[in-house]
Protein backbone atom coordinates (compact mmCIF):
# COMPACT_ATOMS: atom_id res chain seq x y z
CA UNK A 1 0.00 0.00 0.00
CA UNK A 2 1.35 3.44 -0.97
CA UNK A 3 0.90 5.79 1.98
CA UNK A 4 1.28 9.27 0.43
CA UNK A 5 -0.78 8.46 -2.65
CA UNK A 6 -3.50 6.90 -0.51
CA UNK A 7 -3.54 9.88 1.87
CA UNK A 8 -4.14 12.31 -1.02
CA UNK A 9 -7.02 10.19 -2.32
CA UNK A 10 -8.54 9.99 1.19
CA UNK A 11 -8.40 13.80 1.54
CA UNK A 12 -10.14 14.11 -1.83
CA UNK A 13 -12.82 11.58 -0.84
CA UNK A 14 -13.52 13.37 2.46
CA UNK A 15 -13.92 16.66 0.57
CA UNK A 16 -16.51 15.09 -1.77
CA UNK A 17 -18.46 13.68 1.18
CA UNK A 18 -18.33 17.06 2.93
CA UNK A 19 -19.96 18.69 -0.11
CA UNK A 20 -22.74 16.11 0.01
CA UNK A 21 -23.43 16.79 3.67
CA UNK A 22 -23.28 20.56 3.08
CA UNK A 23 -26.16 20.39 0.58
CA UNK A 24 -28.15 17.82 2.53
CA UNK A 25 -30.86 20.11 3.91
CA UNK A 26 -31.43 22.00 0.64
CA UNK A 27 -31.57 18.84 -1.45
CA UNK A 28 -34.19 17.20 0.75
CA UNK A 29 -36.68 20.10 0.65
CA UNK A 30 -38.29 19.48 -2.75
CA UNK A 31 -38.08 17.14 -5.74
CA UNK A 32 -36.82 20.08 -7.84
CA UNK A 33 -33.92 20.64 -5.43
CA UNK A 34 -33.00 16.95 -5.44
CA UNK A 35 -33.24 16.34 -9.21
CA UNK A 36 -32.31 19.70 -10.81
CA UNK A 37 -30.24 21.67 -8.24
CA UNK A 38 -32.93 24.38 -7.97
CA UNK A 39 -32.23 25.33 -11.64
CA UNK A 40 -29.73 27.92 -10.47
CA UNK A 41 -26.30 26.77 -11.73
CA UNK A 42 -24.00 29.17 -13.60
CA UNK A 43 -22.30 28.59 -16.95
CA UNK A 44 -18.73 28.02 -15.69
CA UNK A 45 -19.82 25.49 -13.08
CA UNK A 46 -22.03 23.65 -15.58
CA UNK A 47 -19.29 23.58 -18.25
CA UNK A 48 -16.73 21.95 -15.94
CA UNK A 49 -19.44 19.65 -14.57
CA UNK A 50 -20.15 18.54 -18.15
CA UNK A 51 -16.45 17.83 -18.72
CA UNK A 52 -16.38 15.68 -15.59
CA UNK A 53 -19.64 13.92 -16.48
CA UNK A 54 -18.76 13.10 -20.10
CA UNK A 55 -15.05 12.33 -19.66
CA UNK A 56 -15.53 9.54 -17.18
CA UNK A 57 -13.20 6.84 -15.90
CA UNK A 58 -13.11 5.88 -19.55
CA UNK A 59 -11.97 9.36 -20.53
CA UNK A 60 -9.18 9.51 -17.96
CA UNK A 61 -8.05 5.90 -18.22
CA UNK A 62 -10.00 3.61 -20.56
CA UNK A 63 -9.68 5.91 -23.57
CA UNK A 64 -5.93 6.22 -23.09
CA UNK A 65 -5.68 2.43 -22.85
CA UNK A 66 -7.67 2.07 -26.07
CA UNK A 67 -5.46 4.58 -27.86
CA UNK A 68 -2.27 2.92 -26.63
CA UNK A 69 -3.34 -0.61 -27.61
CA UNK A 70 -5.66 -0.14 -30.63
CA UNK A 71 -4.31 3.07 -32.17
CA UNK A 72 -5.12 6.76 -31.92
CA UNK A 73 -7.74 7.08 -34.67
CA UNK A 74 -10.29 4.78 -33.04
CA UNK A 75 -10.59 6.50 -29.69
CA UNK A 76 -10.05 9.97 -31.18
CA UNK A 77 -13.33 9.43 -33.04
CA UNK A 78 -15.18 8.93 -29.75
CA UNK A 79 -13.64 11.88 -27.93
CA UNK A 80 -14.06 14.31 -30.81
CA UNK A 81 -17.62 13.05 -31.18
CA UNK A 82 -18.25 13.84 -27.50
CA UNK A 83 -17.28 17.47 -28.02
CA UNK A 84 -19.26 17.76 -31.23
CA UNK A 85 -22.27 16.19 -29.51
CA UNK A 86 -22.35 18.90 -26.85
CA UNK A 87 -22.12 21.54 -29.58
CA UNK A 88 -25.04 19.96 -31.43
CA UNK A 89 -26.95 19.65 -28.18
CA UNK A 90 -26.47 23.37 -27.56
CA UNK A 91 -27.90 24.17 -31.00
CA UNK A 92 -30.78 21.68 -31.18
CA UNK A 93 -31.80 20.69 -27.67
CA UNK A 94 -30.71 23.05 -24.88
CA UNK A 95 -33.07 26.02 -25.33
CA UNK A 96 -36.35 24.21 -26.09
CA UNK A 97 -35.67 21.53 -23.47
CA UNK A 98 -34.91 24.14 -20.79
CA UNK A 99 -38.06 26.08 -21.74
CA UNK A 100 -40.16 22.94 -21.32
CA UNK A 101 -39.43 22.98 -17.57
CA UNK A 102 -38.89 19.19 -17.45
CA UNK A 103 -36.47 17.98 -14.75
CA UNK A 104 -35.54 14.78 -16.64
CA UNK A 105 -35.60 13.46 -20.21
CA UNK A 106 -38.25 10.93 -19.22
CA UNK A 107 -40.41 13.71 -17.81
CA UNK A 108 -40.06 15.69 -21.05
CA UNK A 109 -40.98 12.74 -23.28
CA UNK A 110 -43.95 11.95 -21.04
CA UNK A 111 -45.04 15.62 -21.20
CA UNK A 112 -44.73 15.66 -25.00
CA UNK A 113 -46.17 12.18 -25.59
CA UNK A 114 -48.73 11.41 -22.84
CA UNK A 115 -48.79 7.64 -23.26
CA UNK A 116 -48.52 5.12 -20.40
CA UNK A 117 -46.42 2.64 -22.39
CA UNK A 118 -43.92 5.37 -23.29
CA UNK A 119 -43.87 6.62 -19.70
CA UNK A 120 -42.87 3.11 -18.59
CA UNK A 121 -40.48 2.14 -21.42
CA UNK A 122 -38.31 5.28 -21.46
CA UNK A 123 -37.10 5.01 -17.85
CA UNK A 124 -36.57 1.27 -18.30
CA UNK A 125 -34.28 1.96 -21.28
CA UNK A 126 -32.38 4.55 -19.22
CA UNK A 127 -32.03 2.21 -16.24
CA UNK A 128 -30.68 -0.66 -18.40
CA UNK A 129 -28.18 1.50 -20.30
CA UNK A 130 -26.93 3.30 -17.21
CA UNK A 131 -26.51 0.12 -15.19
CA UNK A 132 -24.03 -1.15 -17.80
CA UNK A 133 -22.35 2.28 -17.98
CA UNK A 134 -21.97 2.34 -14.19
CA UNK A 135 -20.39 -1.13 -14.15
CA UNK A 136 -17.71 0.23 -16.49
CA UNK A 137 -17.00 3.11 -14.10
CA UNK A 138 -16.74 0.72 -11.18
CA UNK A 139 -14.16 -1.37 -13.03
CA UNK A 140 -12.06 1.76 -13.51
CA UNK A 141 -12.13 2.49 -9.77
CA UNK A 142 -10.93 -1.00 -8.90
CA UNK A 143 -8.15 -0.81 -11.48
CA UNK A 144 -6.85 2.52 -10.14
CA UNK A 145 -6.88 1.25 -6.57
CA UNK A 146 -5.04 -1.91 -7.56
CA UNK A 147 -2.33 -0.47 -9.81
CA UNK A 148 -1.73 3.02 -8.44
CA UNK A 149 -2.52 2.73 -4.73
CA UNK A 150 -1.69 -0.89 -4.01
CA UNK A 151 -5.22 -1.61 -2.74
CA UNK A 152 -7.16 -4.79 -3.50
CA UNK A 153 -9.39 -4.43 -6.61
CA UNK A 154 -12.64 -5.32 -4.84
CA UNK A 155 -11.85 -3.17 -1.80
CA UNK A 156 -11.17 -0.12 -4.00
CA UNK A 157 -14.40 -0.81 -5.86
CA UNK A 158 -16.48 -0.99 -2.68
CA UNK A 159 -14.96 2.15 -1.15
CA UNK A 160 -15.52 4.16 -4.34
CA UNK A 161 -19.10 2.90 -4.54
CA UNK A 162 -19.77 3.91 -0.93
CA UNK A 163 -18.41 7.45 -1.37
CA UNK A 164 -20.33 8.51 -4.47
CA UNK A 165 -23.48 6.70 -3.33
CA UNK A 166 -23.50 8.57 -0.02
CA UNK A 167 -22.97 12.05 -1.45
CA UNK A 168 -25.59 11.53 -4.17
CA UNK A 169 -28.09 10.09 -1.67
CA UNK A 170 -27.82 12.98 0.76
CA UNK A 171 -27.01 15.91 -1.55
CA UNK A 172 -28.89 15.10 -4.77
CA UNK A 173 -28.16 17.12 -7.90
CA UNK A 174 -26.76 20.01 -5.85
CA UNK A 175 -24.00 17.76 -4.51
CA UNK A 176 -23.49 16.16 -7.93
CA UNK A 177 -23.14 19.58 -9.59
CA UNK A 178 -20.60 21.04 -7.18
CA UNK A 179 -18.55 17.87 -6.83
CA UNK A 180 -18.54 17.57 -10.64
CA UNK A 181 -17.33 21.17 -10.93
CA UNK A 182 -14.38 20.60 -8.60
CA UNK A 183 -13.66 17.20 -10.12
CA UNK A 184 -13.70 18.65 -13.63
CA UNK A 185 -11.12 21.27 -12.68
CA UNK A 186 -8.93 18.62 -11.02
CA UNK A 187 -9.18 16.38 -14.10
CA UNK A 188 -8.16 19.22 -16.42
CA UNK A 189 -5.25 20.27 -14.19
CA UNK A 190 -3.82 16.76 -13.93
CA UNK A 191 -4.34 16.03 -17.63
CA UNK A 192 -2.48 19.16 -18.76
CA UNK A 193 0.36 18.70 -16.23
CA UNK A 194 0.74 15.01 -17.13
CA UNK A 195 0.83 15.86 -20.84
CA UNK A 196 3.61 18.41 -20.32
CA UNK A 197 5.54 15.98 -18.10
CA UNK A 198 5.22 13.19 -20.68
CA UNK A 199 6.46 15.43 -23.50
CA UNK A 200 9.46 16.47 -21.41
CA UNK A 201 10.20 12.89 -20.34
CA UNK A 202 10.27 11.52 -23.90
CA UNK A 203 11.97 14.53 -25.53
CA UNK A 204 9.02 16.08 -27.37
CA UNK A 205 6.11 14.82 -29.46
CA UNK A 206 8.18 13.79 -32.52
CA UNK A 207 10.48 11.59 -30.46
CA UNK A 208 7.52 10.16 -28.57
CA UNK A 209 5.48 9.27 -31.65
CA UNK A 210 8.53 7.72 -33.31
CA UNK A 211 9.12 5.50 -30.28
CA UNK A 212 5.44 4.54 -30.06
CA UNK A 213 5.22 3.57 -33.75
CA UNK A 214 8.36 1.46 -33.43
CA UNK A 215 6.57 -0.58 -30.78
CA UNK A 216 3.21 -0.47 -32.55
CA UNK A 217 3.39 0.44 -36.29
CA UNK A 218 -0.41 0.71 -36.53
CA UNK A 219 -0.52 3.48 -33.90
CA UNK A 220 -1.69 6.12 -36.37
CA UNK A 221 -3.33 3.92 -38.99
CA UNK A 222 -6.91 2.97 -39.79
CA UNK A 223 -6.89 -0.80 -39.30
CA UNK A 224 -10.53 -1.46 -38.38
CA UNK A 225 -13.64 -1.35 -40.62
CA UNK A 226 -14.52 2.25 -41.51
CA UNK A 227 -18.01 1.74 -40.11
CA UNK A 228 -16.47 1.14 -36.68
CA UNK A 229 -14.72 4.52 -36.77
CA UNK A 230 -17.84 6.26 -38.06
CA UNK A 231 -20.01 4.50 -35.49
CA UNK A 232 -17.70 5.41 -32.60
CA UNK A 233 -17.77 9.07 -33.67
CA UNK A 234 -21.48 9.42 -34.34
CA UNK A 235 -22.70 7.48 -31.32
CA UNK A 236 -20.93 10.04 -29.11
CA UNK A 237 -22.30 12.92 -31.17
CA UNK A 238 -25.80 11.53 -30.67
CA UNK A 239 -25.21 10.89 -26.96
CA UNK A 240 -24.83 14.66 -26.58
CA UNK A 241 -28.27 15.05 -28.15
CA UNK A 242 -30.25 12.65 -25.99
CA UNK A 243 -28.40 11.22 -22.97
CA UNK A 244 -30.21 12.08 -19.72
CA UNK A 245 -27.07 12.28 -17.56
CA UNK A 246 -25.74 15.03 -19.89
CA UNK A 247 -29.01 16.82 -20.59
CA UNK A 248 -29.91 16.95 -16.89
CA UNK A 249 -27.34 19.77 -16.93
CA UNK A 250 -29.84 21.71 -19.07
CA UNK A 251 -32.40 21.60 -16.26
CA UNK A 252 -29.83 22.89 -13.73
CA UNK A 253 -29.02 26.02 -15.79
CA UNK A 254 -30.49 29.37 -14.75
CA UNK A 255 -32.16 29.97 -18.12
CA UNK A 256 -32.28 28.61 -21.72
CA UNK A 257 -29.38 30.84 -22.86
CA UNK A 258 -27.23 29.62 -19.96
CA UNK A 259 -28.08 26.02 -20.84
CA UNK A 260 -26.87 26.47 -24.43
CA UNK A 261 -23.68 28.31 -23.42
CA UNK A 262 -22.92 25.63 -20.81
CA UNK A 263 -22.96 22.95 -23.51
CA UNK A 264 -20.71 25.06 -25.75
CA UNK A 265 -18.32 25.53 -22.82
CA UNK A 266 -18.28 21.80 -22.19
CA UNK A 267 -17.50 21.23 -25.88
CA UNK A 268 -14.41 23.49 -25.69
CA UNK A 269 -13.13 21.85 -22.50
CA UNK A 270 -13.62 18.35 -23.91
CA UNK A 271 -11.71 19.26 -27.08
CA UNK A 272 -8.72 20.43 -25.01
CA UNK A 273 -9.00 17.30 -22.88
CA UNK A 274 -9.04 15.13 -26.02
CA UNK A 275 -5.85 16.64 -27.43
CA UNK A 276 -4.05 15.91 -24.16
CA UNK A 277 -5.38 12.44 -23.39
CA UNK A 278 -5.52 10.89 -26.85
CA UNK A 279 -2.76 12.45 -28.91
CA UNK A 280 -0.22 12.90 -26.10
CA UNK A 281 -0.97 10.52 -23.22
CA UNK A 282 -2.02 7.50 -25.33
CA UNK A 283 1.20 7.85 -27.31
CA UNK A 284 3.28 8.22 -24.15
CA UNK A 285 1.57 5.19 -22.59
CA UNK A 286 2.51 3.08 -25.62
CA UNK A 287 6.12 4.15 -25.18
CA UNK A 288 6.02 2.80 -21.62
CA UNK A 289 4.28 -0.54 -22.23
CA UNK A 290 6.43 -1.28 -25.31
CA UNK A 291 5.65 -4.18 -27.63
CA UNK A 292 3.75 -6.37 -25.18
CA UNK A 293 0.20 -5.30 -24.36
CA UNK A 294 -0.72 -5.74 -20.66
CA UNK A 295 -3.48 -8.13 -19.64
CA UNK A 296 -5.49 -5.21 -18.24
CA UNK A 297 -5.38 -2.84 -21.21
CA UNK A 298 -7.26 -0.13 -19.30
CA UNK A 299 -4.23 0.18 -16.98
CA UNK A 300 -1.85 1.45 -19.71
CA UNK A 301 -2.09 5.05 -18.44
CA UNK A 302 -1.26 3.93 -14.92
CA UNK A 303 2.03 2.41 -16.10
CA UNK A 304 2.93 5.82 -17.54
CA UNK A 305 2.16 7.53 -14.24
CA UNK A 306 4.44 5.09 -12.41
CA UNK A 307 7.34 6.05 -14.70
CA UNK A 308 7.11 9.85 -14.91
CA UNK A 309 5.73 11.00 -11.54
CA UNK A 310 6.80 11.13 -7.90
CA UNK A 311 4.46 9.85 -5.14
CA UNK A 312 2.73 13.24 -4.67
CA UNK A 313 1.72 13.55 -8.32
CA UNK A 314 0.83 9.86 -8.44
CA UNK A 315 -1.60 10.51 -5.59
CA UNK A 316 -3.02 13.61 -7.28
CA UNK A 317 -3.41 11.68 -10.54
CA UNK A 318 -5.18 8.87 -8.71
CA UNK A 319 -7.51 11.47 -7.17
CA UNK A 320 -8.17 12.91 -10.65
CA UNK A 321 -9.03 9.48 -12.05
CA UNK A 322 -11.31 8.80 -9.10
CA UNK A 323 -12.81 12.25 -9.78
CA UNK A 324 -13.53 11.22 -13.37
CA UNK A 325 -15.08 7.97 -12.19
CA UNK A 326 -17.18 9.46 -9.40
CA UNK A 327 -18.42 12.45 -11.39
CA UNK A 328 -19.78 10.29 -14.20
CA UNK A 329 -21.02 7.63 -11.79
CA UNK A 330 -22.87 10.27 -9.77
CA UNK A 331 -24.49 11.74 -12.89
CA UNK A 332 -25.49 8.30 -14.17
CA UNK A 333 -26.72 7.25 -10.77
CA UNK A 334 -28.96 10.25 -10.23
CA UNK A 335 -30.33 9.93 -13.78
CA UNK A 336 -31.06 6.21 -13.34
CA UNK A 337 -32.62 6.80 -9.92
CA UNK A 338 -34.73 9.62 -11.38
CA UNK A 339 -35.94 7.28 -14.12
CA UNK A 340 -37.25 4.82 -11.53
CA UNK A 341 -38.34 7.19 -8.76
CA UNK A 342 -39.50 10.36 -10.50
CA UNK A 343 -40.68 8.86 -13.79
CA UNK A 344 -42.12 5.47 -12.87
CA UNK A 345 -43.09 5.41 -9.18
CA UNK A 346 -44.18 9.05 -8.86
CA UNK A 347 -45.00 9.75 -12.50
CA UNK A 348 -47.18 6.68 -13.05
CA UNK A 349 -48.22 5.20 -9.71
CA UNK A 350 -47.98 7.99 -7.08
CA UNK A 351 -48.52 11.32 -8.87
CA UNK A 352 -49.90 12.98 -5.71
CA UNK A 353 -46.88 12.22 -3.51
CA UNK A 354 -45.75 15.33 -1.64
CA UNK A 355 -42.45 16.97 -2.61
CA UNK A 356 -40.49 16.06 0.52
CA UNK A 357 -41.46 12.40 0.21
CA UNK A 358 -40.42 12.46 -3.45
CA UNK A 359 -36.97 13.66 -2.42
CA UNK A 360 -36.71 10.87 0.17
CA UNK A 361 -37.84 8.29 -2.37
CA UNK A 362 -35.21 9.58 -4.78
CA UNK A 363 -32.54 9.12 -2.13
CA UNK A 364 -33.69 5.54 -1.53
CA UNK A 365 -33.65 4.74 -5.26
CA UNK A 366 -30.09 6.07 -5.50
CA UNK A 367 -29.02 3.42 -2.99
CA UNK A 368 -31.02 0.61 -4.63
CA UNK A 369 -29.65 1.29 -8.12
CA UNK A 370 -26.07 1.70 -6.92
CA UNK A 371 -26.21 -1.54 -4.91
CA UNK A 372 -27.41 -3.48 -7.97
CA UNK A 373 -24.54 -1.97 -9.96
CA UNK A 374 -22.04 -2.98 -7.27
CA UNK A 375 -23.16 -6.61 -7.49
CA UNK A 376 -22.53 -6.64 -11.26
CA UNK A 377 -19.11 -4.98 -10.91
CA UNK A 378 -16.96 -7.71 -9.36
CA UNK A 379 -16.21 -9.52 -12.65
CA UNK A 380 -16.26 -6.88 -15.42
CA UNK A 381 -15.11 -7.36 -19.06
CA UNK A 382 -12.09 -5.63 -20.62
CA UNK A 383 -12.13 -2.34 -22.56
CA UNK A 384 -14.47 -0.29 -20.37
CA UNK A 385 -14.89 2.38 -23.09
CA UNK A 386 -16.28 -0.16 -25.57
CA UNK A 387 -18.55 -1.61 -22.88
CA UNK A 388 -20.27 1.61 -21.90
CA UNK A 389 -20.41 2.94 -25.47
CA UNK A 390 -22.47 -0.08 -26.53
CA UNK A 391 -24.86 0.63 -23.65
CA UNK A 392 -25.19 4.22 -24.83
CA UNK A 393 -25.65 3.03 -28.42
CA UNK A 394 -28.77 1.19 -27.24
CA UNK A 395 -30.00 4.33 -25.48
CA UNK A 396 -29.39 6.50 -28.57
CA UNK A 397 -31.25 4.10 -30.87
CA UNK A 398 -34.19 4.06 -28.45
CA UNK A 399 -34.52 7.70 -27.38
CA UNK A 400 -32.94 10.09 -29.87
CA UNK A 401 -35.70 10.08 -32.50
CA UNK A 402 -38.58 10.52 -29.99
CA UNK A 403 -36.69 13.31 -28.20
CA UNK A 404 -35.68 15.33 -31.28
CA UNK A 405 -38.98 14.96 -33.11
CA UNK A 406 -40.79 15.79 -29.88
CA UNK A 407 -38.84 19.03 -29.65
CA UNK A 408 -39.03 20.07 -33.29
CA UNK A 409 -41.90 18.35 -35.16
CA UNK A 410 -45.39 19.47 -34.20
CA UNK A 411 -46.99 16.55 -36.07
CA UNK A 412 -45.14 13.95 -33.97
CA UNK A 413 -47.61 11.88 -31.94
CA UNK A 414 -47.41 9.44 -29.07
CA UNK A 415 -48.17 6.56 -31.47
CA UNK A 416 -45.19 7.55 -33.60
CA UNK A 417 -42.96 7.98 -30.55
CA UNK A 418 -43.89 4.55 -29.19
CA UNK A 419 -43.24 2.95 -32.58
CA UNK A 420 -39.86 4.71 -32.85
CA UNK A 421 -38.81 3.72 -29.34
CA UNK A 422 -39.66 0.05 -29.86
CA UNK A 423 -38.31 -0.12 -33.42
CA UNK A 424 -35.05 1.67 -32.60
CA UNK A 425 -34.21 -0.13 -29.38
CA UNK A 426 -35.56 -3.48 -30.56
CA UNK A 427 -33.68 -3.45 -33.87
CA UNK A 428 -30.47 -2.50 -32.07
CA UNK A 429 -30.83 -5.48 -29.71
CA UNK A 430 -31.50 -7.84 -32.63
CA UNK A 431 -28.52 -6.55 -34.61
CA UNK A 432 -26.16 -6.54 -31.62
CA UNK A 433 -26.99 -10.00 -30.30
CA UNK A 434 -27.95 -11.70 -33.57
CA UNK A 435 -25.55 -10.44 -36.25
CA UNK A 436 -21.80 -9.95 -36.74
CA UNK A 437 -21.50 -6.25 -37.59
CA UNK A 438 -18.59 -3.79 -37.24
CA UNK A 439 -18.50 -2.40 -33.70
CA UNK A 440 -20.96 0.47 -33.10
CA UNK A 441 -22.40 0.25 -36.64
CA UNK A 442 -25.82 -1.01 -35.50
CA UNK A 443 -27.17 2.52 -35.17
CA UNK A 444 -26.73 3.19 -38.91
CA UNK A 445 -29.56 0.69 -39.39
CA UNK A 446 -31.55 1.21 -36.19
CA UNK A 447 -31.85 5.02 -36.33
CA UNK A 448 -33.34 5.11 -39.87
CA UNK A 449 -35.75 2.36 -38.80
CA UNK A 450 -36.75 4.43 -35.77
CA UNK A 451 -37.19 7.57 -37.90
CA UNK A 452 -39.41 5.76 -40.42
CA UNK A 453 -41.45 4.30 -37.56
CA UNK A 454 -41.89 7.78 -36.06
CA UNK A 455 -43.00 9.35 -39.35
CA UNK A 456 -45.34 6.54 -40.36
CA UNK A 457 -46.78 6.12 -36.86
CA UNK A 458 -47.39 9.85 -36.51
CA UNK A 459 -48.95 10.35 -39.94
CA UNK A 460 -51.26 7.37 -39.49
CA UNK A 461 -52.48 8.53 -36.08
CA UNK A 462 -54.55 11.45 -34.89
CA UNK A 463 -52.57 14.71 -34.35
CA UNK A 464 -51.60 15.65 -30.81
CA UNK A 465 -53.96 17.76 -28.73
CA UNK A 466 -53.91 21.49 -29.52
CA UNK A 467 -52.59 22.18 -26.02
CA UNK A 468 -49.50 20.03 -26.68
CA UNK A 469 -48.89 21.67 -30.06
CA UNK A 470 -49.15 25.12 -28.46
CA UNK A 471 -46.64 24.00 -25.84
CA UNK A 472 -44.19 22.91 -28.55
CA UNK A 473 -44.52 26.29 -30.27
CA UNK A 474 -43.81 28.08 -26.98
CA UNK A 475 -40.48 26.25 -26.66
CA UNK A 476 -39.32 27.95 -29.87
CA UNK A 477 -40.48 31.47 -29.06
CA UNK A 478 -37.99 34.33 -28.70
CA UNK A 479 -38.60 34.61 -24.97
CA UNK A 480 -35.85 33.33 -22.65
CA UNK A 481 -38.34 32.49 -19.90
CA UNK A 482 -38.21 28.89 -18.76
Amino acid sequence: MKTLELTIVIVYAVAMLAIGFYFRSRASKTASSFWSAESNVGVLVNAFALLATVMSGGGMMGNIGLGATLGLAYIACANLGSGAGLGMGALLVARPLRKSGAKTISEFIKMRFPNKAIALLVPIVIAIAYTVYLVAQMKASGTVGQYLLGVDFNLALIITWAIFTVYVMIGGMLAVTWTDFLQGMLMMLVTVVTSVAALMHFGGFDAMINMATEYYPQMGQLHLPLLSYAGFFFVWVFIGLCSPHILMRVSTAKNPFGAAVSLHGGMILITIFTVCTIFILSTASRCVIGVDVPDNKDAAFLYLIEVIFNPFWKGLTAAAIFAAIMSTAAGLLIAAAAAISNDIIVGIFKPDMEEKKQARLGSLMVFVVSFIVLLFSFNPPEYITVLYTQAMNFLVCSLMIPLLTGLWWRRATDSGALAALIAGGGSYAILFFGMELPTFSEMFISLPIALVAMIVGSLLSKPSESEIIARVESWHSESEAA
